[in-house]
């Protein structure tokens, strides 16, 4: 009996990993078929999830928060960036971009010019100030969030 157990725990990890391999290398799936602008806007918003995810694991902590600053300054250098990364015509699979972008450019441009200047008072907010610092990350996960729900397509799974 303890062998069976011993066999069905290691059957149990051995699956856990392989469906965590698995899941990874689904995530990059669409990234591999993207190319040129698609690839590099793709590989942005991806540094940009995790940089928002560490400064969400900073806030739940509510320890190194000194660590915002520099994850907001990756996300700000990358919102400054973004109206260069959808040049007309990528808006084609793997790409998640809606057509609504080129439709309503003066909004999106803007909503970008926003976002960093968002991120930029995120990574400049004094460190020792918890309410500030989450206020501000609030508005900086807000603004990503409102921009994905009218410009980018749901995730095709």
């Amino acid at each position: 009996m303890d062998a069976l157990m011993i066999f069905a725990k290691n059957l149990v990890v051995a699956l856990r990993v392989a469906f965590v391999l698995l899941a990874a290398a689904s995530a990059g799936f669409a990234h591999d078929h993207a190319t040129g602008v698609v690839k590099e806007r793709m590989e942005g918003m991806e540094t940009m999830a995790k940089a928002m995810k560490a400064i969400r694991r900073y806030l739940r902590a509510n320890r190194n928060l000194e660590m915002v600053g520099p994850n907001a300054r990756s996300i700000e250098a990358l919102a400054k960036r973004m109206p260069a990364l959808f040049p007309p015509g990528t808006d084609r699979h793997p790409s998640e971009a809606k057509r609504a972008i080129w439709q309503n450019w003066a909004d999106f441009e803007s909503r970008a010019r926003a976002f960093a200047v968002e991120s930029q008072r995120l990574a400049e907010a004094d460190s020792r100030d918890a309410t500030v610092i989450t206020a501000q990350a609030r508005v900086v996960f807000d603004a990503c969030g409102d921009c994905h729900e009218l410009y980018r397509a749901k995730r095709r799974h």
